[in-house]
């Protein structure tokens, strides 16, 4: 009777280790299955990263690349900007010339347009001198004309002065009465008496030479014109002497022609100044 409660107990032993073996093994069998799992996901999220990474490192090549271009194009643009603006430097620069031509073009049109008013305003007045002079040039006693753009009213010193002398005689003074007549009409113009002699010497206490001869001569001239009506602001005086010949001196009648008094109507200096090349500032 004994014998049996022992063998139940050894039994029910026997199945309760082999319960525990057996829920250790599911156990183990579940945490293996769980590791498995586990480590599937962690490296399914390792070949992830991975192909992240080649995917971001592939990106960063190519964005590398592009910013490789466009640092290029950054260089190409930067050479397109400085030509353009060396371009545009030149052609502001040929702008600015240009309107300096136009300028200077106008200017000169409008020196041009003054020169010609003069031109034709010197004319009228010769033919107004030749015209209250006209008994006087077919006389022989003065002539008219115009020598290098001025008018010039040229008298032989014997309808004026007696040989060697600069006092003017009363035929003289007579003739010089109507060219200040005519030359008194224009008081916006000035007039410039000039003396010449021939080569001959002369040597006296009054006229050391001929240049003290021609200028007393035209000095006379400047005082009675002036007496006769001439504005002394429009009247000055000159000697050459006879250095500014007309003709040969080698004979009389050359000489003859060289001694004389010549009153020249002087160019309007204003206009003649526009012409005068203007200094770098």
């Amino acid at each position: 009777m004994k014998l049996i409660p022992v063998a139940a107990m050894a039994a029910v032993m026997l199945l309760s280790s082999g319960c525990v073996m057996k829920s250790t093994h599911e156990a183990t069998l579940q945490e293996l299955n769980q590791t498995r799992t586990q480590l599937g996901s962690a490296q399914q999220t390792i070949k992830e990263q991975r192909d992240e990474i080649v995917r971001n490192q592939a990106q960063i090549a190519k964005d590398r690349e592009e910013i490789a271009k466009g640092k290029s194009q950054i260089e190409f643009n930067n050479v397109e900007l400085s030509e353009m603006e060396m371009r545009k430097l030149q052609l502001q620069q040929d702008l600015e010339a240009a309107r300096k031509e136009l300028g200077a073009s106008r200017e000169q049109l409008e020196t041009m347009k003054q020169i010609e008013a003069e031109t034709q305003k010197r004319n009228e007045i010769y033919a107004q001198f030749v015209k209250e002079l006209q008994k006087m040039i077919d006389g022989g006693q003065l002539t008219v004309s115009i020598e290098k753009g001025r008018i010039v009213i040229n008298l032989p010193d014997e309808v004026l002065f007696a040989s060697g002398s600069a006092t003017v005689n009363k035929a003289g003074r007579e003739a010089l009465a109507q060219i200040a007549k005519a030359l008194a009409a224009f008081p916006d113009r000035r007039f410039q008496v000039e003396g010449h002699t021939d080569n001959v010497p002369i040597k006296s206490a009054r006229f050391p030479s001929n240049w003290e001869l021609s200028t007393a001569r035209a000095l006379s001239v400047v005082h009675l014109m002036v007496d006769e009506g001439v504005s002394a602001d429009n009247v000055s005086a000159a000697g050459f002497g006879e250095f500014h010949p007309r003709a040969t001196n080698e004979t009389p009648e050359g000489r003859a022609l060289n001694r004389r008094i010549e009153i020249i109507m002087l160019p309007n200096l204003e206009i003649l100044s526009n012409e005068l090349p203007k200094l770098a500032e």
